[in-house]
């Protein structure tokens, strides 16, 4: 079967997978808002007698791709950072907020730390929300010092009025995923596949694919914090050559979806 690709239109584009050189999975990126494919190619005139251009020399073709993911995605993450996603037992810092009665509270967390130091400080918050007098942490509860047992969760205190409030900032492990961006490490070169959603005049559809041997992953991006919504940026540049020895930049196949 023939395949017209003369009036086309790109309706969506559905996903971008990223695969290492050992043909392992990086990454999918599925919630795609946004995508393009920058060519770019350098021209440089040849002129002859009186400035008259009589010809062109054309010359470092370059391709960038672009998109924009609803979600973040922690494989591209990684990529981006040129790290892996990892998965362990990790300590973060948490902020606990806990009222005192009979001079006693709990921790809703064990804290994890040197023993006799777990949580080091706690703070009395003020009527007006601030944090007002710091107390140490100590084998026993005295003025000015409070007693923890991470077996219990239990903060001892001495003196304290009934419903004061107490702050504690503290270290727990907690099972996660972990990625990082080490000053060591650089993004990395993947194999890209974006699968697009194209239309004819006809209301036809097909199915395309876009095939980047080797896309250079850009370390260069931003994460939104906060606001009403998020998108996870992400950029590549096609390099040519490699091991496969291929000059081309990208492949468009498009096949029928029946």
């Amino acid at each position: 079967m023939t395949v017209d690709v003369s009036k086309l239109i790109i309706t969506e584009v559905a996903q971008i997978t990223a695969f290492n050189n050992a043909g392992e999975l990086e990454f999918i990126m599925d919630e795609v808002q946004n995508g393009s494919i920058q060519n770019n190619q350098e021209k440089a005139d040849i002129t002859g007698r009186n400035g008259r251009k009589i010809a062109s020399l054309k010359k470092n073709k370059a391709v960038t791709v672009s998109a924009t993911n609803g979600v973040l995605v922690g494989g591209a993450l990684a990529a981006q950072t040129g790290t892996d996603v990892e998965q362990g037992t990790f300590r973060v810092r948490i902020t606990d907020v806990m009222t005192v009665k009979n001079n006693t509270c709990k921790t809703s967390k064990t804290a994890v730390g040197v023993t006799g130091a777990e949580i080091g400080s706690v703070y009395v918050k003020n009527a007006n929300g601030s944090l007002g007098t710091k107390l140490e942490q100590d084998a026993a509860a005295a003025e000015g010092a409070f007693k923890y047992d991470p077996t219990t969760q239990e903060i001892t205190v001495s003196g304290m009025a009934d419903g004061t409030e107490l702050v504690a900032f503290y270290d727990v492990e907690a099972e996660a995923a972990k990625i990082s961006n080490d000053s060591e490490k650089y993004s990395k070169v993947l194999k890209l596949y974006i699968d697009v959603v194209l239309q004819d005049s006809c209301d036809v559809e097909y199915a395309g694919q876009v095939i980047i041997q080797r896309a250079d992953v850009s370390g260069e991006f931003e994460l939104s914090l906060g606001g009403d919504s998020f998108a996870h940026a992400f950029t590549a540049e096609s390099l040519a050559g490699g091991c496969t020895g291929s000059t081309n930049l990208w492949d468009l196949i498009v096949y029928g979806v029946n």
